[in-house]
């Protein structure tokens, strides 16, 4: 959003919720002190934030902990992009994350946010009305909610361990889509 305004607004929440463990964010490279402050002193989680880049990722993380915040308080928010456009590059740097992290690497080893919702409701494809589109597209509601289940799915498959989704149906659609996977193969 607005980087003034957020450590504004978010010094506020950390103290209006002080105690809740709540996760304040985001905290990037130029907003951490702030973000990581209020955490401290309301108890709560920093989910840090970067710009699709695992080295800027590992930096932040190590910030934020110098600062005084417990690893265990720690949430990473790579980017991730929607489908189309960028869901490639921010599905490789969450499997480079994840792979930092089983090879022994403590800064990589937080839990990753998806924020899918947002991501991909921002996409052309999956607001743009029909009449724009083209019929090939299909209807606007239907394509939009798959392509946020879609984006979810993908990016929870590469690492991601806490989702942000925006439409009841598509959370229908990703709870179904982790229950397929969790059944035993039957081959």
């Amino acid at each position: 959003g607005h980087p003034d305004k957020d450590n504004e607004v978010l010094q506020a929440v950390g103290e209006a919720a002080a105690g809740e463990n709540i996760a304040l964010g985001v905290a990037e490279k130029d907003n951490y002190r702030s973000i990581a402050a209020a955490a401290m002193m309301g108890k709560h989680c920093v989910i840090g934030r970067s710009p699709v880049d695992i080295n800027i990722l590992k930096q932040l993380n190590i910030m934020i902990t110098e600062m005084g915040i417990a690893p265990d308080k720690i949430i990473n928010d790579p980017m991730s992009s929607g489908l189309g456009y960028g869901i490639e590059y921010s599905y490789s740097i969450m499997e480079r994350t994840r792979w930092g992290a089983l090879i022994g690497d403590k800064m990589m080893s937080f839990p990753i946010v998806i924020l899918a919702g947002p991501e991909a409701w921002r996409a052309k494809e999956s607001y743009a009305p029909i009449e724009e589109a083209g019929p090939g597209w299909g209807e606007q509601k239907p394509r939009g909610i798959m392509w946020e289940a879609m984006t979810a799915a993908s990016l929870l498959q590469s690492g991601g361990d806490l989702v942000l989704m925006r439409h009841p149906e598509a959370v229908e659609m990703l709870k179904k889509h982790i229950d397929d996977l969790m059944k035993p193969n039957t081959y």
